[in-house]
């Protein structure tokens, strides 16, 4: 057993040394934007534009189905385009287990929808066909958070968080 423990201790300094002389040649993300980030490179359009395209659609769903439309939030979409990148790093859309203790306080209903691979025209869509998905868009939520993040494979990974807030 000794020598074991041995092996897996010089195994884990010398994954921490090569790490550690990686790390600098890495780039930071700034942190003063949370799209700066993340790439929107394989979608064709600024995180600006794919938010508004996907808020529009989103509202023109609520319009149709006698909902009153949503505002975009940018704390909200701060935590959606942070899970978008986090997707995307991974290569794997997954839920994000904290958005609810992420978004702003004060809510009292929240929610999550996530998708990869679309386009920004297609996702709401697809979305609209998922009951769950189309639950939360057509939900009793007045404010929403969109983000999408490119993989380095080059698919679109999307977040849109969902919050009930009391009016002001």
């Amino acid at each position: 057993m000794p020598r074991i423990a041995s092996r897996r201790a010089i195994a884990a300094t010398a994954a921490l040394a090569l790490a550690l002389t990686l790390a600098p040649t890495l780039p930071i993300a700034p942190t003063s934007s949370a799209s700066a980030a993340v790439s929107t490179s394989c979608t064709g359009a600024t995180q600006s534009a794919v938010q508004k395209r996907i808020l529009s659609a989103v509202n023109t769903a609520r319009k149709n189905a006698g909902k009153k439309p949503m505002t975009l939030s940018t704390n909200m979409s701060r935590v959606a385009i942070a899970w978008s990148g986090k997707q995307a790093a991974a290569n794997r859309m997954s839920h994000n287990p904290n958005y609810a203790q992420q978004i702003p306080p004060g809510w009292v209903r929240a929610a999550e929808n996530v998708a990869f691979g679309y386009t920004p025209a297609k996702v709401t869509p697809a979305w609209l066909k998922s009951p769950g998905h189309r639950a939360n868009i057509l939900g009793k939520y007045n404010r929403i958070g969109i983000g999408v993040a490119c993989s380095s494979k080059g698919l679109p990974f999307y977040t849109q968080v969902f919050g009930a807030y009391p009016s002001r």
